[in-house]
């Protein structure tokens, strides 16, 4: 506990490239018992050498604070992990949405609802452990954060479009998307996530693009399911996906 200078805490977590941690893996890091740690945390957030973000989670603070407060993307998937950027946030950042959404999408094992990070908004989606992959780390300016690969974000969207805009800015971010998706990466990941109206909605939707996918074919659905689930029951049926397209025309 003696040889625990701040400066030796801060160099160390430097060196081990720990820019966020939780409270636990800190005392783990540095052999402390928790009432030691948690005064250790205390003495080094009222020094300004750490920031505490949530409960029981911090980031580095010093010179290079300002940067990572910048940067939401990295500030929600600290507060709880595992987590990943997903859903609208993910659409939006790959370029395929224009209009961004107004909370900081994240998706999680761990729990769902919302929450708040400095000034950011955070909406949390839990996912099963089962549908909890896909996912890559990117780095923006000094910090690193993990994010749907854009395959998984297109799955995560056709899975639940309601935390992307709705099925229209699905449908648009797919046709979008295409150019720049691995199919067979694609198709792997829609019959992992094992959901028959996904694979039958992301079929037509290929199709729709001039992009075949046997796989989904074999997969889709065993009764016809409404492209946008919320939508009427009404619209062009499509027999190869079993889909009912019901989406405004030009949508």
């Amino acid at each position: 506990m003696k040889n625990l200078t701040s400066t030796y805490i801060i160099r160390l977590l430097v060196d081990l490239q720990v820019s966020s941690f939780g409270d636990e893996e800190f005392r783990r890091i540095f052999g402390l018992r928790r009432p030691q740690a948690y005064q250790v945390l205390h003495r080094l957030a009222d020094a300004g050498l750490l920031r505490r973000i949530a409960r029981g989670r911090y980031i580095l603070g010093g010179p290079g604070e300002g940067a990572t407060l910048a940067q939401p993307f990295f500030l929600a998937t600290r507060i709880v992990e595992p987590s990943y950027i997903g859903f609208w946030s993910a659409l939006h950042y790959y370029g395929w949405t224009e209009q961004a959404p107004r909370q900081v999408m994240v998706a999680t094992t761990r729990r769902s609802g919302r929450g708040r990070v400095e000034r950011i908004a955070v909406r949390f989606v839990r996912l099963r452990p089962a549908r909890f992959f896909g996912y890559t780390n990117v780095r923006e300016g000094t910090v690193e954060f993990a994010i749907a690969e854009r395959e998984k974000a297109i799955v995560d969207a056709l899975l639940l479009p309601e935390l992307c805009g709705g099925m229209e800015t699905v449908a648009g971010a797919v046709g979008e998307a295409i150019p720049h998706l691995e199919v067979p990466r694609l198709e792997d990941y829609a019959l992992r996530v094992g959901v028959r109206s996904l694979a039958s909605r992301l079929g037509y939707l290929l199709a729709r693009s001039g992009v075949g996918s046997d796989a989904l074919a074999a997969a889709r659905s065993g009764v016809y399911v409404r492209l946008d689930p919320r939508g009427p029951r009404r619209g062009r049926y499509d027999s190869r996906s079993r889909v009912i397209d019901n989406l405004p025309q030009g949508a």
